[in-house]
């Protein structure tokens, strides 16, 4: 499910995402926590809506609509995401009747699993919808330093110094998202000043940029990985912390994310912070009434030594998540 689409559900529905994780499925599971500074931290960030203040979606269909003037981008993409609403509200009332969400983990793992095939059939309709159609790495990346240098596309307070903080330290960084297309990604990242190697991305792309031709407009897969649900992202994650292990370092993973596609790797991470506005946006406030919902506590980050079993904090942006790095050593 893309960041957009997934920004318009109704505030009752469930992010529609794939199998929740076998490590820390149980509720009553140990887990590990961040206590010792001298451990090594492996930060693994979200995209839209973490890193930006907003979903940049958007901005990349209209790089493509700027492409193509005659085509009508738009009109598709309209289309395209109203029939995943209609696929998703149609889907999960079948799955939870009367909106009766699931109180446990173990429910909503299930229930999480049922909907994945919502997802692939709303990447599905992007790609035949020709949207992305003759697109190029070139015009990725101009359209990307534009969005960033107009503001289109708004990096949140204080990542540069953040991310600056963490590579001084030589720290293990990567991002891991939905979003359709990691060049561009790369690009923003790069416009606003944030240096990134591309092989410290994990999401999707659009077919043929990779290989430096023109898009066929297909979204696939960057080599084996495809990226459409929180359940794919918690894959990638334990991906991560088995490399980890094989390479010897018993790094503690933070996870930074704002949004339901981010519930599984909040979990699953030694330390989870969910980013928050004031007032918080629509994808913020359905993460935190599933957090409530199932139980899992979630407190400011300068409290996290109190936090429960689950490690899941919150904090508004990155000074004051740079200002907690900083105090406990990472």
């Amino acid at each position: 499910m893309s960041p957009l689409l997934f920004r318009k559900l109704p505030l009752r529905s469930l992010s529609a995402f794939s199998t929740l994780l076998s490590y820390r499925a149980s509720p009553t599971m140990p887990l590990k926590p961040v206590a010792s500074p001298s451990s090594p931290v492996h930060w693994i960030l979200d995209w839209d809506g973490t890193i930006t203040s907003h979903d940049t979606l958007d901005a990349l269909v209209n790089i493509s609509a700027t492409t193509k003037p005659n085509f009508p981008t738009l009109k598709h993409w309209n289309r395209v995401t109203q029939a995943y609403l209609d696929d998703y509200t149609t889907t999960l009332a079948e799955l939870a009747p009367g909106g009766a969400l699931p109180k446990t983990v173990e429910e909503e793992k299930t229930l999480l699993e049922s909907l994945q095939v919502v997802e692939q059939r709303s990447l599905d309709r992007v790609s035949e919808s020709g949207i992305f159609q003759g697109l190029t790495k070139e015009q990725l990346s101009q359209g990307a330093n534009t969005a960033i240098t107009s503001q289109q596309i708004q990096i949140r307070t204080g990542y540069v110094d953040f991310f600056n903080h963490i590579q001084s330290h030589k720290t293990n960084f990567h991002i891991l998202s939905v979003n359709w297309s990691r060049h561009f990604i790369l690009a923003c990242i790069s416009a606003a000043g944030a240096e990134l190697r591309l092989d410290s991305i994990y999401a999707n792309e659009l077919q043929g940029i990779q290989e430096g031709t023109s898009s066929n407009g297909h979204i696939s897969p960057d080599g084996n990985t495809k990226i459409v649900s929180s359940g794919d992202k918690l894959q990638c994650l334990e991906h991560l912390r088995s490399a980890n292990l094989t390479s010897g370092k018993s790094s503690q993973i933070v996870y930074i994310g704002d949004s339901w596609t981010d519930i599984e790797c909040l979990l699953a991470a030694d330390l989870g912070i969910c980013i928050r506005d004031d007032p918080m946006g629509s994808s913020q406030k359905r993460l935190a009434e599933a957090l409530e919902r199932l139980g899992i506590q979630c407190l400011p980050l300068k409290d996290w030594e109190k936090s429960d079993k689950w490690n899941v904090v919150w904090a508004r942006d990155f000074d004051e998540i740079n200002e907690w790095a900083q105090s406990t050593g990472r």
